[in-house]
């Protein structure tokens, strides 16, 4: 069984223009959640296609499938950051993971009645670029979607391993990817066009204390941004224009 946290499946392109229309699901089940349970639990893909989400929020669904952090969503009523839903939906035979961002987006748009439009917003964020003299990243000769998975290894350390990704797709998926502690957006500044193959390994993260920013220099091992200049790409900290989304409108969803 597969699980996932918010942000787990590979990013999609940030956005589509007016939530235009694309895949969904089946079949969706959605309902307000228990309310003694305080925080979203983890998601699972259950065999056949199925996804359990319990406990979120709109704003948490639209983060995951706009592939934004968090202060990069403004408006709406205050009721999306706070009423939590929980949703069972069932995606065709064969979608791979890849298409659940597009799925869900077509559920916000077709149940949460959800409006959004995009504009830019000067913020915090790491700013992704090529290391000077760094050997050329691996050109991929894969097909189909693009993938990024870990490999456990001794010691506490861990490989990620990506195939047929664009670096624009990977900058999108640095910040939702778990246990490396990137909490900012982060903006592709590599010029590098083309789909590449690549691995890199990090080291655990040691617990922040409660409430605290995890710190990605903290770990056991080398740290992402160590591990990301052993294949020849730098994140330095700047305040740049970033995508952000603006809620126009949305509603409850009725019910089931």
């Amino acid at each position: 069984m597969k699980r996932f946290v918010i942000a787990l499946f590979f990013a999609a392109p940030l956005l589509l223009p007016a939530w235009q229309s694309g895949p969904s699901f089946e079949v969706a089940d959605i309902k307000p959640s228990d309310p003694s349970v305080i925080k979203m639990g983890k998601g699972r893909i259950l065999p056949g296609g199925q996804i359990q989400v319990p406990g979120y929020t709109l704003r948490d669904l639209l983060m995951f499938s706009s592939g934004v952090t968090d202060d990069m969503i403004s408006g709406g009523p205050k009721w999306v950051g706070e009423e939590r839903w929980d949703i069972v939906a069932k995606a065709p035979a064969g979608a791979p993971d890849t298409a659940l961002r597009g799925m869900l987006r077509t559920l916000l748009k077709d149940r949460f009645k959800l409006v959004t439009h995009q504009e830019d917003k000067p913020m915090s964020a790491y700013v992704m670029s090529v290391v000077k003299g760094a050997a050329p990243l691996q050109s991929s000769s894969a097909t189909g979607a693009s993938q990024c998975h870990w490999t456990q290894l001794d010691g506490g350390m861990r490989r990620r391993e990506c195939q047929n990704v664009t670096m624009d797709e990977f900058a999108k998926e640095l910040p939702n990817t778990g246990g490396i502690g990137i909490a900012l957006p982060v903006a592709d500044q590599t010029e590098l066009r083309g789909r590449y193959d690549f691995q890199f390994e990090v080291g655990s993260m040691r617990r922040p204390a409660e409430g605290a920013t995890p710190d990605p220099f903290d770990t056991d091992g080398p740290n992402i941004f160590a591990a990301l200049a052993k294949i020849g790409l730098h994140l330095e900290s700047k305040k740049v224009p970033m995508p952000a989304v603006v809620i126009d409108s949305a509603e409850r969803p009725s019910a089931n």
